[in-house]
């Protein structure tokens, strides 16, 4: 799929649902267990431009899109960060999930379709396995997300599919949470 094939979406009611519900288990945790923070500021077209120049590669449509309203977003859901620009860049959180990604198990890879695919990570954690990748396919990130935990924990048909199942995971935790 093309750019000009994807239809614009306009992510701000999902993100303005992601921060209030993220704002409450904040608000709810009494642990302090998890982390609250405000998805980054837009990446620019520019700033899209330059990361799939850097990386040699055309990012998800679906995905770049996204990151055009919330350029990543720390601790998007429990520890796991949610890649920006400058992150798929390099860095120390995409240091860390090449490295997590070598430590996958090559079964799990096998069992999961993606032994001989390159994959690059869209989000991980520093705390435990979550990693979350794309496949790269002739030039450009494809579609499924995986989410992989030692095993593929789930998948997703598309980046909106895994972005919208993240603000539902989120709200499964604030019901945790309270009770509800």
């Amino acid at each position: 799929m093309t750019y000009d094939e994807v239809m614009a979406r306009d992510w701000r009611p999902e993100i303005v649902r992601m921060v209030q519900i993220k704002q409450a288990i904040s608000e709810t945790d009494a642990e302090g267990i998890w982390e609250f923070h405000l998805p980054r500021v837009a990446a620019t077209s520019e700033a899209h431009a330059a990361v799939e120049i850097a990386l040699g590669l055309r990012l998800d449509p679906e995905y770049r899109e996204f990151l055009g309203y919330a350029d990543g977003w720390p601790s998007f859901f429990q520890s796991v960060d949610l890649f920006g620009v400058e992150d798929l860049c390099g860095g120390p959180r995409m240091d860390i999930a090449r490295q997590m990604l070598t430590a996958v198990e090559p079964a799990v890879l096998e069992q999961a379709g993606l032994r001989d695919v390159r994959l690059l990570p869209i989000a991980a954690t520093t705390v435990d396995l979550d990693l979350f990748v794309m496949p790269v396919v002739d030039g450009g990130q494809e579609p499924p997300v995986v989410w992989l935990a030692g095993y593929e924990v789930d998948r997703f048909e598309t980046f909106e599919d895994f972005a919208l199942a993240m603000i539902e995971y989120n709200a499964r935790e604030l019901a945790a949470l309270t009770g509800r």
